[in-house]
């Protein structure tokens, strides 16, 4: 008897990617499968691609629903769904062929709560191929938790779930927080598992060429938004019994990356926003209460990354985004000097 796995597919205005999606779920090796795609009110050509679809394969199930965003998306899905498993496919990413048949091969075999797998990370750059999980088999949730903050493995794509742990504890993506709710539901799943596992090979292949940079407005709702998500890991890491010292480094790398991640961004759009609005973004972000409880905190063993850990610390805002424009006219001149030599050897 082969379980069905339900695969949820929330499609948002991806006219240009939904068709090889698709078709990377359908011509699965595994068969028994239910594909929910959940349109998020979208405005292109979507729709009537998906319609084509659904003529070729009857597993296609699909609705539609007004713009509430992708974790409204996903918790129609669940909803919908009916298969024992549940996976998550993103609109603009592919799988390989044996992508299901891998996971709940695995699930079967081993009788975890949940399987993961690596993945093939497509961008400007090439292909990359990536894991964040270097166990077969594991009974020990701080470790998930643990390998799970460390990379990007707070995704819900490339992973394979249980539907009645996430129906039993009336799981649901908080649709108030726009970005890495996924993380949040991953970790709140995993409170709720005995083992896990991972395999090792590269099955899902992450799109990042349809990613846009980060706004170079810096909105409050953005800032709050990755505190909000903060505190909820807080929360979670408590009921996990996770170390307080564990706790605060993890916070600590996250506020520390956001804070730096936007002084580049700031960097990046200096001649676009101006030096003076560039540094009122910055200081509204390391003024927030939140954010200043961890800055003293902040630390790096890379290199390039000391000089902006020790400015923002000090809060020296202006020398700190001066460094980040030389540190991207640097990258340019690279990446110039690269694509020079590749042309000359060719």
């Amino acid at each position: 008897m082969f379980p069905k796995v339900s695969v949820i597919v929330p499609v948002y205005n991806c006219e240009k990617f939904i068709s090889k999606c698709l078709d990377s779920i359908i011509h699965q090796t595994y068969s028994n499968l239910e594909i929910v795609i959940v349109n998020d009110g979208s405005t292109d050509r979507s729709e009537e691609i998906v319609n084509e679809f659904m003529e070729k394969d009857a597993r296609i199930v699909y609705y539609y629903q007004d713009n509430s965003g992708p974790s409204d998306a996903r918790n129609h899905g669940i909803n919908k769904s009916t298969g024992e498993y549940l996976a998550f496919i993103d609109s603009d990413d592919t799988v390989d062929r044996y992508y299901i048949e891998y996971l709940i091969s695995r699930m079967l075999t081993t009788g975890v709560d949940l399987v993961c797998c690596g993945y093939k990370d497509i961008s400007v750059y090439g292909i990359l191929n990536c894991t964040d999980f270097n166990f077969e088999i594991s009974n020990s949730q701080h470790d998930f938790i643990d390998l799970v903050c460390k990379g990007t493995g707070g995704v819900l794509w490339s992973k394979l779930f249980k539907k009645e742990i996430i129906i039993k504890h009336n799981m649901k993506m908080d649709k108030d927080i726009f970005m890495s709710e996924d993380l949040i539901f991953v970790l709140q799943y995993a409170l709720h598992c005995k083992s896990f596992a991972a395999i090792e090979g590269h099955l899902y292949y992450y799109n990042r060429l349809n990613q846009n940079s980060i706004s170079s407005n810096i909105s409050i709702d953005y800032i709050q938004n990755y505190i909000a998500v903060c505190k909820h890991l807080e929360n979670i890491f408590y009921l996990a019994n996770l170390n307080e010292n564990k706790t605060n480094e993890v916070i600590t790398k996250r506020i520390q990356d956001m804070v730096i991640n936007l002084v580049q961004q700031q960097s990046i759009n200096i001649k676009v926003i101006g030096m003076k609005h560039a540094i009122c973004n910055v200081e509204k972000i390391i003024s927030i209460q939140y954010v200043e409880r961890y800055l003293d905190n902040f630390s790096s063993n890379r290199i390039l990354y000391k000089p902006y850990v020790f400015l923002v610390k000090n809060k020296f805002v202006k020398p700190g985004i001066v460094y980040g424009v030389c540190l991207n006219t640097l990258r340019g001149l690279t990446m110039k000097f690269s694509k020079r030599k590749i042309n000359n050897k060719t």
